[in-house]
């Protein structure tokens, strides 16, 4: 979780994911960022990669699972945070449905670090997500945050504490 893995820089744009430029060139940024955003909000809220897909059908489901991920079910991204958050209430009950389903998207990545999930209720429309992340190998930690908005549907604020 050094700082020596970079990535290009991810900002939600409020229809995914986009490249963050400055000044005419591209960000960098730790990739880690990078790989927990596109797992919880990866855009392929319509269906999970699930092995049964038909070839030649439309597949809704996020298209590097296929090409890239193929043979690596364990890597492939499902997003089933924003699936959830499309489809529950933010209520008590629904913070806990949330919950899961960031554990789920983050199940991958238990092998090198240990991940705390806390869901606030910031009003009937918002949901904020903390995530502490620490490195089984150096015990360093990082912390992101993620602001939704029920109402917009999409992040409003994403960021490394």
């Amino acid at each position: 979780m050094g700082s020596s893995t970079k990535d290009i820089g991810l900002f939600e744009s409020g229809s995914g994911g986009d490249f963050t430029l400055l000044n005419g060139d591209l960000v960098l940024s730790e990739s880690l960022f990078n790989t927990v955003y596109i797992a919880l909000f990866g855009g392929n809220v319509e269906s999970s990669t699930v092995g049964n897909e038909i070839v030649g059908e439309e597949r809704n489901d996020y298209w590097a699972n296929e090409l890239v991920y193929r043979n690596n079910p364990e890597k492939q991204y499902n997003s089933q945070t924003e699936r959830t958050l499309n489809t529950t209430v933010i209520n008590s009950s629904g913070r806990l449905v949330i919950e899961q389903a960031v554990k789920n998207d983050l199940t991958f990545l238990s092998n090198i670090v240990n991940i705390s999930i806390n869901i606030v209720i910031l009003s009937i429309n918002k949901i904020q997500i903390d995530l502490q992340l620490i490195s089984k190998a150096n015990q360093t930690s990082k912390e992101f945050q993620f602001v939704w908005d029920n109402a917009k549907k999409e992040v409003i604020i994403n960021k490394q504490i």
